[in-house]
């Protein structure tokens, strides 16, 4: 999300999808803090969490430009964390470790994907000649929304 937040935020401009981005990135990064704590206070099993492959972020994605391709990278992004948050839910046999997965991960996963594919939705319905007066507004909502995140990065 980080990678997004600075291509969309520098090389387009448009500094209310660059706060979204920067949000998702401290929203993610704070899930899994306390995601990582909650596995040694519980001190569970965490072979079924770990792949040897990860989840990657294909940089070769990023060479195309535009808000549309960004957005829909994220949700690639979103969907492939998800799939790996439900797999780790099913595999789990522990209702408690199952209910934090779906209360904190899960839940919030789904929201994300909602909210991207709103977004999504909301700049490809317009006409081609719409699209740039949708995309920034729709940029204007989210800076409103989440306020110019980019501040904090160079403050």
């Amino acid at each position: 999300y980080l990678q997004l937040a600075s291509k969309v935020g520098a090389q387009n401009a448009y500094p209310g999808f660059a706060s979204l981005f920067t949000k998702l990135s401290d929203d993610d990064s704070s899930r899994g803090h306390e995601l990582v704590k909650y596995i040694a206070l519980r001190k569970l099993s965490i072979n079924s969490l770990i792949k040897k492959e990860g989840i990657k972020n294909h940089v070769h994605a990023f060479r195309e430009t535009g808000v549309v391709k960004y957005l829909e990278t994220a949700r690639e992004f979103n969907k492939k964390i998800l799939q790996a948050v439900e797999t780790c839910h099913e595999d789990s046999n522990d209702a408690s470790a199952q209910d934090y997965l779906e209360s904190h991960l899960l839940d919030h996963h789904i929201e994300v994907g909602k909210l991207l594919e709103d977004l999504l939705n909301r700049i490809k319905t317009g006409s081609d000649a719409d699209n740039a007066l949708i995309t920034y507004m729709v940029d204007e909502e989210l800076l409103n929304t989440y306020g110019d995140r980019r501040k904090d990065v160079f403050a």
